[in-house]
């Protein structure tokens, strides 16, 4: 092979090399069926027997990344525990090094910046007891040297940049493990010279700390069996094929990737290794399979084609150099709160651009309209005052909400959607912001959502209003649904339960058969929900869908309420399950004391006399 591939394509041929895996991928019907007829086949036998000669330049056939997938794959961090790869010898490897990698993969978060163009900017890892450490580019994003010392950044806005630690952020898991970065203690220079490392401490009263990862005190060998634990992020530079055959479009969730010690530098400073990197690796662990300790700190690396570390050992060397002047910084630097309550967390998105709000004549039947729910008279003057609409309607672009002042939740929210025009949007990480079309006192923002079992769930699901004649539309209307006027505190797990899937199971059918709903909902506001933290949190949630029934061309109209009450539990430590109703709409009118007017239109109120029905699957639902 020329230097040129070789440099090019090193990942791919360290793996050629891997002489027990490629024999494993040779005797692989499955997988290398999938590979026949693709661009670049006729080298498959050649690849597998090891032969680098038949390399390509340029961007990575299909045959390739079949082989890269197979032998250098990105495994799914769910519940502290990687997926099972294809491989059976890269699963055999695994199981080998288990007790190891269970206890190294708490130890490593997501670095997120608060209020910053994108959700987080890398990977760090406990170094020792509140000590995190991650790569100087990224912590330098949040922090900067200030003399003799280090600060927080001032965003554009001119308020200083908040960062924090996500020791989850799993796939398919809403669960959280935050800790604030209380101070910045040292970020290296920017110089080839010196380690492209940075360490900060963390708020250790915020979540109990895991354990720091311990640093390997001699240098790695060529062919050493290593992992790399981190959050690939999705980056346009990269193949896209090649990409999305491994990562399957899921991005900036924790990942753990096996490979190879490809060599070290003579001076023992910087590691090569053959993992599965993106850009959100940068200050990931390259964690040895033997040991569980830590041989590198990932800093940089091309999809597939090089990746680098910075050596423990050089690490160990470094930090017993420096002598960091440290900062403190109170209440990470937020300017001071006017009187009466603390710094928030998210500052203020900008006012919703263009939207209309939700149209009651949306779904057009014969002159049918299905408007708002009434707020009863003696609750109206409890609708919080919305700047230049005197009616409380807050309009986000396909649909409405209407704030209780009081309990800081909607009275109800309003969507129409559209499955003519609907558009899919990847989900990245949360991030919720404040409208500042009314008071921030009538809405409820982060503080209630830090070290315990409560999501921000969405009210207005995420894709029920991503429709339109344009992406563009679509997409504001996605990014709409993330004001904390849409937010609802909810038990982690009650996206993973029955709730869900009826809601996937009905408005997924309104893209499917190309139909159109308009949806309410809300939260039940009862007056002995238990108070949390200053909060009154909602024991039931309800739901109201209305559709044009495709037979009858008339209009039906089904309620919903999902339900914990009989179980809920103390909230520092767990709920109890959740329990799902089909109800008639006019018993979500009793609980909330809003009119719908849609009895007529209810199939539950005409067929039956029972006052709910449980829904466990799609077969209960009676529409």
């Amino acid at each position: 092979m020329s230097n040129n591939k070789q440099r090019l394509k090193s990942s791919l041929a360290s793996l050629l090399s891997d002489t027990a895996v490629m024999a494993e991928l040779g005797n692989s019907r499955e997988t290398l069926e999938s590979a026949k007829g693709s661009p670049g086949a006729e080298s498959l036998d050649l690849l597998i027997e090891g032969n680098g000669d038949v390399l390509r330049d340029g961007a990575y056939t299909t045959t390739e990344a079949i082989i890269l997938d197979f032998g250098r794959p990105a495994l799914i961090v769910q519940d502290g525990k990687w997926q099972t790869p294809k491989s059976k010898e890269i699963e055999t490897r695994l199981k080998g090094a288990e007790a190891t990698l269970l206890a190294a993969i708490p130890k490593v978060g997501r670095v997120e910046i608060l209020n910053y163009r994108s959700d987080y900017v890398g990977t760090g890892w406990m170094i020792d007891e509140d000590i995190l450490i991650t790569n100087r580019h990224v912590a330098s994003l949040f922090g900067q040297k200030s003399g003799g010392s280090f600060s927080f950044r001032a965003s554009p806005s001119g308020r200083l940049y908040e960062s924090r630690t996500d020791f989850l952020r799993e796939y398919q898991r809403n669960a959280v493990a935050q800790a604030a970065v209380r101070e910045i203690i040292y970020i290296e220079e920017d110089s080839d010279l010196l380690p492209d490392m940075a360490l900060v401490r963390m708020d250790k009263n915020a979540i109990k700390l895991p354990a720091p990862v311990e640093l390997a005190a001699t240098l790695p060998v060529f062919d050493q069996q290593i992992a790399i634990i981190g959050y690939p992020a999705e980056d346009s530079r990269n193949d896209s094929f090649v990409m999305n055959d491994i990562f399957g479009g899921v991005y900036n969730v924790k990942r753990l990737s096996p490979g190879r010690i490809m060599g070290v530098r003579p001076d023992g400073k910087l590691l090569q290794h053959d993992g599965t990197t993106l850009g959100g690796n940068s200050g990931s662990p390259v964690i040895d399979l033997a040991t569980g300790k830590a041989v590198g700190l990932h800093f940089s690396g091309s999809f597939h084609l090089e990746n680098y570390a910075v050596t423990s050992v050089w690490l160990k060397q470094r930090l017993a150099e420096i002598s960091p002047v440290r900062i403190t910084v109170p209440a990470l630097a937020a300017p001071t709160p006017p009187a009466g309550g603390p710094p928030e967390a998210t500052v203020a998105a900008p006012v919703p651009n263009g939207g209309s709000g939700y149209h009651p004549d949306f779904l057009g039947t014969n002159g049918t309209s299905v408007p708002l729910p009434t707020i009863p008279e003696d609750q109206t003057g409890l609708i919080a005052p919305v700047e230049g609409n005197d009616d409380g309607e807050l309009k986000y672009s396909h649909f409405s909400i209407v704030m209780r002042s009081d309990r800081r939740l909607p009275f109800y929210t309003a969507v129409n959607i559209d499955g003519n025009l609907l558009y899919n949007f990847n989900r990245g990480t949360d991030k919720w912001y404040y409208d500042d079309r009314i008071s921030r006192d009538h809405q409820i923002g982060e503080d209630l959502y830090v070290r315990n079992n409560l999501d921000r769930g969405h009210l207005v699901r995420r894709l029920d209003p991503t429709w339109g004649e344009s992406r563009k539309e679509a997409k504001q209307a996605e990014e709409e649904t993330f004001f904390f006027t849409n937010c609802s505190p909810q038990h982690s797990k009650l996206n993973q339960k029955t709730w869900l899937s009826l809601e996937d199971y009905i408005l997924g059918n309104a893209g499917k058969e190309k139909l159109q709903a308009s949806v309410f909902s809300g939260p039940v506001m009862d007056e002995n929900d238990r108070d949390y933290r200053g909060v009154q949190i909602p024991e039931e949630f309800w739901k109201v869908v209305v559709i044009v029934n495709p037979l009858s061309g008339k209009l039906s109209a089904t309620g919903y309420v999902l339900s914990q009450a009989d179980y809920l539990g103390d909230l520092e430590f767990v709920f109890g399950e959740f329990k799902t109703y089909q109800v008639p709409i006019s018993q979500i009118e009793g609980k909330t004391g809003l009119s719908f007017d849609l009895e007529k239109y209810d199939p539950l109120a005409r067929t039956e006399a029972r006052p709910q029905r449980e829904i466990n699957g799609p077969a209960d639902l009676i529409l």
